[in-house]
């Protein structure tokens, strides 16, 4: 199966946090094409996906990859009352034009337009007209996708872009026969809170110990990074800076694949737009961090508070499937790395030591 094939049938589906169906049950069916993928739904529906073809399993830790299913948007309840879920500025509300869809089968049902909103604690309340039915989830009336000089647009790039990534990875790992430790993550409610990777955490089915952890996301451009300059490898969030062993490890990665593929560019910088599901990871005691995309309008935000699509680089994200479906093989000496770094300074304060005395100023 193609990214283009995929991106098809992931787009063009409505998702909300907490209400990430749709695109789960369409993760479970594109994978139950490729049954050497094991796809296990916990408790808190939350996917995981792992395939293992190595043969000495002690030698190399669980290289596992996370994607978010959900993106900001909003939900009726049974009582007609709809509310936004996610992160926005209140300021994109007003006037915003929504379109509705069915919870079971994603089949529109109204488009409509925000007349009002208040804030009750942590929710978003809002009055629509028309008002939408029960029990069905909306999203800003904007295109599923369409791509046009060499920009992908959607209303969902995050994180559906990590999603398709991630799905393209693992049939690429499978369909190939890549000899691989990996899994995936696909995970809910991010965007309001982590949901979905803190219930996963608490369950404590990985260890810390020998895992390494990699976020997938498109994450904010603007005086962060660029666009059309390459996949990011990101050195922080919002709330914290990333493990230093597995930053310098995906950076000599990316270096090594620049010698495989001199056109590959990457971009190392720290993405403090927002937090992403690498600090959780972390504060639970994994080695982790992120790769990225540069994302225009992040969460539909616009010039002059008009909502519109979201926008990454068609480029930047082939890349970064490539040099995933590299990674995958890719030697997992995390510490080996740290170590030579440490004799190197080691014997750099050997030097340093005889030299200063040397050459004293009294």
């Amino acid at each position: 199966m193609t990214l283009d094939e995929i991106i098809k049938r992931i787009f063009s589906l409505p998702t909300v946090p907490l209400r990430e169906k749709l695109i789960a049950k369409e993760i479970y069916s594109i994978l139950s094409d490729y049954p050497q993928s094991k796809i296990e739904v916990d408790e808190y529906s939350n996917l995981l996906v792992g395939v293992d073809s190595t043969i000495n399993e002690e030698q190399s830790p669980l290289l596992l990859f996370t994607a978010h299913m959900d993106h900001p948007g909003f939900y009726v309840d049974g009582r007609g009352q709809v509310f936004f879920l996610g992160g926005i500025d209140e300021s994109y509300l007003k006037g915003a034009p929504l379109i509705f869809f069915r919870e079971d089968n994603g089949q529109p049902v109204c488009e409509s337009f925000v007349i009002d909103f208040k804030i009750e604690g942590k929710n978003k309340k809002l009055k629509c007209d028309p008002p939408p039915p029960p029990y069905s989830i909306g999203m800003f009336n904007l295109s599923p996708f369409e791509t046009k000089n060499g920009y992908f647009f959607s209303r969902a790039c995050d994180d559906l872009i990590g999603v398709c990534t991630l799905l393209y990875m693992l049939i690429q790992v499978v369909s190939n026969k890549i000899k691989t430790k990996i899994a995936v993550l696909f995970s809910r409610a991010e965007e309001v809170g982590f949901w979905g990777t803190l219930a996963f955490l608490q369950k404590g089915l990985l260890n810390p110990q020998n895992t390494v952890m990699i976020s997938i996301e498109a994450s904010k451009a603007q005086g962060f990074c660029s666009l059309n300059e390459g996949p990011v490898l990101r050195i922080g969030d919002k709330t914290r800076l990333f493990d230093s062993n597995v930053v310098s490890w995906l950076e000599k990665a990316m270096e090594d694949y620049k010698r495989i593929q001199p056109e590959f560019v990457y971009q190392k910088k720290f993405m403090g737009g927002g937090t992403c599901e690498t600090t959780p990871f972390i504060e639970f005691s994994y080695p982790a961090a992120a790769l990225c995309l540069a994302l225009e309008n992040y969460h539909n935000m616009g010039k002059d508070n008009h909502v519109t699509m979201e926008s990454v680089s068609i480029n930047d994200w082939k890349w970064l499937c490539s040099f995933l479906e590299w990674l995958v093989e890719y030697p997992r000496d995390l510490y080996t790395l740290a170590l030579k770094r440490k004799e190197r300074l080691l014997d750099l304060q050997q030097e340093a030591v005889v030299k200063l005395k040397d050459n004293p100023l009294f």
